[in-house]
């Protein structure tokens, strides 16, 4: 009997493990094996998938590249609108040099008007020969004219070419040839270091780097505004672009000091008007 009951555990464990070893469908059949065009529809779904990966990234890259155009813009436009403002600005400037330009042609009057004022005191001409006197007084006023002009003619020679230069770096600057640019208010401030337009010069080639997100140089740049040219109308905008770049590197500390003096040292000019709307936005 025991015999018997260990034969009849033994058949019965092969038959579970024979069927647990072949499973069977709700039909009693086995499953099929996947089909070659199965495996041919995975494959070209993946390759798909790998053509439609490869055009997303080239969107990205291109998406990316447009983003930093137009930021240079935008910083280039803004580098214009501050010259603008600074021009808008320095309007009365002029206005308060003119009266002493204008006393130049007085000052030539008067040894014009005494020059005929001479013969006609000495000579007493008679009454029916007033010809000669008028004749003679153009003539002692003859000489100082051709040297006037000549001199007039010389004088802005070497301002024109400093100007000519400046204004082509300015435009190459605002076309967002920074590289550019920079190479050439260098030479600029190179031939001309106490030039017209040193200052100017030097603030744009700061403003240069800047752009190019050459934050030391940059700094270097607009220091060199503040310390060579401390009576130049950048100063007060080149202490708020060094405000600015210490904002930008989070160095609150150093940008809270450079924009504070703007508005103490410069009250009332734009570069002022804007380190206060920078502040407050700090305080926020």
């Amino acid at each position: 009997m025991a015999k018997r009951a260990l034969l009849a555990v033994g058949l019965g464990l092969g038959l579970v493990t024979s069927a647990s070893a072949a499973p069977v469908n709700n039909a009693g059949a086995y499953p099929a094996a996947p089909s070659d065009n199965a495996i041919f529809e995975v494959l070209g779904r993946l390759e798909q998938l790998q053509s439609e990966v490869q055009q997303l990234r080239g969107m990205v890259e291109e998406q990316s590249q447009t983003i930093a155009d137009l930021q240079r813009k935008q910083n280039n436009m803004y580098s214009d609108l501050d010259e603008r403002m600074q021009t808008l600005s320095a309007a009365g400037q002029p206005a308060a040099a003119q009266p002493a330009s204008a006393s130049q042609p007085d000052a030539g009057a008067a040894p014009a008007a005494a020059a005929p004022a001479t013969p006609v005191a000495a000579s007493v001409p008679p009454v029916n020969a007033p010809a000669p006197s008028a004749a003679a007084a153009p003539t002692p006023a003859v000489p100082p004219a051709p040297v006037a002009v000549a001199e007039s003619k010389q004088a802005p020679a070497v301002s024109a070419n400093e100007k000519e230069r400046y204004q082509a770096a300015y435009d190459t600057l605002r076309n967002g040839h920074n590289a550019q640019a920079v190479k050439m208010f260098q030479d600029l401030l190179r031939d001309f270091p106490a030039g017209e337009f040193a200052d100017n010069s030097q603030y744009w080639l700061a403003e240069a780097y800047k752009i190019n997100r050459e934050f030391d140089a940059a700094r270097a740049a607009f220091n060199k505004v503040v310390s060579q040219y401390p009576n130049s109308s950048k100063v007060p905008d080149a202490l708020l672009k060094l405000g600015y770049i210490e904002f930008d590197l989070q160095n609150a500390a150093k940008a809270r000091d450079y924009l504070t003096r703007v508005t103490t040292s410069y009250p009332g000019t734009t570069a002022a008007h804007l380190a206060e709307k920078k502040l407050a936005q700090m305080s926020q």
